[in-house]
């Protein structure tokens, strides 16, 4: 992890995180930086491709925004937030910035070298949990028709049935159900279902 950064305030959290982090993955400790080094983090990036952990929220909760203004301006910087408590719109202003991977600091040491893991294979690791965190009950990410489809997958019925009930063709109907997949960031219909369920955006 030679490429790598962290960004965060002076805290004991981020001390441990960059022990952790030199520990296991090879991190240079002396590459930590905080908000208000926003370009000195930016300079200290060798590659387009380097790895930048966020701790998130600081002392003063500020936006995430700036993270990706100042410290990703250009390539394909791989973002891994570090999180403790957030608000929905934290959670979607997080999102918006299309991280590779997100952490919630109350999980394992072992979650954090998975997603260090995932992401190093050129993959994404944002877990449904956080993505849901992004929304309130009012505030559903799916459009009504897709609401509808995914209720009736519920309830059990195949999509050709669906698609029977509610006037559509059956490929319209896989493809509701691959936005709704797409937008609650699951892997399965089961788990957009229990997602769903969890929000109370189905009855």
């Amino acid at each position: 992890m030679k490429d790598a950064i962290l960004i965060g305030p002076d805290t004991v959290t981020r001390a441990a995180i960059a022990a952790l982090l030199e520990l296991v993955h090879g991190f240079d400790p002396n590459r930590v930086f905080a908000f208000e080094e926003l370009a000195l983090a930016r300079d200290a990036l060798a590659t387009d491709d380097g790895l930048v952990f966020v701790l998130f929220p600081d002392q003063d909760h500020r936006s995430p925004r700036p993270v990706s203004d100042d410290a990703t301006p250009r390539g394909d910087r791989k973002l891994i937030f570090l999180v403790s408590s957030l608000s929905p719109q934290d959670a979607r202003d997080i999102l918006a910035l299309k991280p590779r991977g997100v952490v919630f600091l109350h999980e394992s040491a072992d979650r954090l070298h998975d997603v260090i893991h995932t992401v190093h294979n050129g993959h994404r690791a944002v877990s449904s949990h956080f993505t849901l965190s992004a929304w309130t009950v009012s505030e559903s990410p799916l459009t009504p028709r897709e609401t509808q489809v995914l209720a009736s997958a519920a309830g059990g019925s195949p999509p050709k049935e669906i698609a029977t009930t509610l006037g559509l063709a059956a490929g319209t109907v896989r493809n509701h159900l691959t936005a709704v997949q797409t937008k609650l960031r699951t892997r399965s219909l089961v788990d957009s279902i229990r997602v769903a369920r969890e929000a109370g955006w189905l009855e």
